[in-house]
């Protein structure tokens, strides 16, 4: 049995690196749902088949990065009350986060499949690919109660210091993912659909695993402290500080998933070589921010518990070791996203069926991201640190500034250099939000002195 683990007691750099590097193995495998998704329809169905999931990415992402946000925002309360050695109270927490999870799934299955199409045409999704990205996102938000449970047990089982459960769970999914993928597109021949067939069904693979887990060993579930727990806390206060710090970061995700719509919709005018091209780099792109989310994750986790256990001087130092870790892997990142970027595009399509103009498009989006990619990794660990000690309206206001440049660059600065421009208003977002968090941290830091 895999014991969870106290992150308030021990060296930070042992501790933060083995936790980020399960968490970084359990998201490679997780990403590998999108990549495998996206090589075998590049092989397979072809690039119009990979420029309607392109235009889908980041309406799945506003509606993921809600969810998840709401659960991230969950596991800090939960990650809390572990630090205090709580545990009635965190058992009671859980409880009320998973009935909200309930509620939000069921409400999202059905708007969201009711209104996929009015969405897609809002963020002015291409004809030739409408049909096959409704297929689609069709499927994906039916799955929506697998990704909430998967992601929520998960993340209960992390804010208690245990990520290797996830990471076996997200590996097994993986291999079956695979397994999914061929079976729906090569041999049922279900196109795009089996992709996102593939994609749902091994969410619910993940969800299984690390839920079995989470309540085979006991740690919450507690029948005997039923009427106890009801004398001992309030239920309208247990939901409204659940919602308070849950929808905060909830909606910091909807801010940066508003200002990629906006900007998917600018790339939408633009040919259909350019919106390929930035297809397959962004799969790239993502594949290597994968680190950057591993260390965001690992310190929201152990801040959480330091800060439930007032151990200020250890949070200190978690998250010097936790920047130093992050722009060295950051650097790596951009070594191989300069100089292997479009040899990596290869994998994805096959060079004669496609035109050259394609690797051009996504050679230059890596290229100008590359030499830049150390400030998306300080941002993601900076604003894990603020979210550990519940401050989540200042990252919230950070999405805001990453919005502003987003837009303001898809509409304005590639009206003066063209569609590059899109490219640099990536940049300027992380700038943007580097600049609040880390202002915002040193304040936090020299209070708590």
């Amino acid at each position: 049995m895999t014991k969870d683990k106290d992150l308030t007691e021990g060296r930070p750099f042992n501790l933060i690196f083995s936790f980020a590097a399960s968490m970084m193995l359990g998201n490679i495998f997780q990403q590998l749902y999108t990549v495998v998704d996206s090589i075998i329809i590049g092989k397979k169905v072809g690039p119009m088949g990979l420029a309607a999931i392109g235009g889908t990415d980041w309406l799945i992402f506003l509606v993921n990065g809600f969810l998840i946000g709401l659960i991230q925002g969950f596991s800090v309360l939960l990650g809390n009350k572990y630090g205090e050695k709580n545990e009635k109270a965190f058992k009671h927490y859980y409880k009320k986060a998973r009935l909200i999870c309930i509620v939000i799934a069921i409400a999202f299955v059905i708007v969201l499949t009711a209104g996929s199409g009015v969405l897609l045409s809002v963020i002015g999704t291409k004809d030739e690919v409408f049909d096959n990205a409704k297929t689609y996102v069709d499927i994906i938000f039916m799955g929506i109660p697998f990704l909430v449970f998967y992601q929520f047990f998960a993340a209960t089982l992390r804010s208690r210091g245990n990520s290797r459960i996830p990471l076996a769970a997200m590996t097994v999914s993986s291999l079956c993912n695979i397994v999914f993928d061929y079976v729906f597109i090569c041999v049922i021949r279900l196109g795009i659909g089996g992709a996102a067939l593939g994609t749902v069904m091994s969410e619910c693979v993940v969800m299984i695993i690390c839920g079995y887990h989470l309540h085979k060993n006991h740690t919450v579930t507690s029948g005997e402290q039923k009427e106890a727990e009801k004398e001992a806390f309030e239920e309208g206060g247990t939901y409204r500080k659940l919602l308070t710090v849950g929808l905060t970061m909830a909606l910091q995700s909807v801010i940066t998933a508003v200002g990629g719509l906006i900007v998917i919709s600018n790339v939408n005018r633009y040919d259909i070589d350019f919106l390929t091209g930035y297809t397959i780099a962004g799969k790239i792109y993502a594949l290597l921010e994968i680190a950057a989310s591993s260390y965001g994750m690992a310190v929201v986790a152990y801040v959480s518990q330091n800060y439930g256990a007032k151990k200020f001087t250890r949070i200190r130092q978690g998250v010097r070791v936790s920047l130093l870790l992050g722009v060295a892997t950051a650097l790596v990142c951009s070594f191989i996203m300069i100089f292997f970027g479009e040899k990596s595009m290869h994998l994805f399509v096959d060079a004669e069926n496609i035109s050259q103009r394609v690797f051009e498009y996504g050679k230059e989006y890596l290229l100008i991201l590359g030499l830049f990619y150390p400030l998306l990794y300080i941002l993601y660990i900076v604003r894990a640190s603020l979210q550990g000690i519940g401050n989540t309206l200042i990252p919230m206001i950070s999405s805001m500034g990453q919005l502003m440049m987003r837009v303001s660059c898809a509409i304005v600065l590639t009206k003066v250099i063209g569609c590059s421009g899109i490219y640099y208003g990536e940049i300027g977002a992380w700038m943007m939000a580097d600049i609040i968090l880390i202002a915002t941290y040193i304040h936090e830091i020299r209070r708590s002195n």
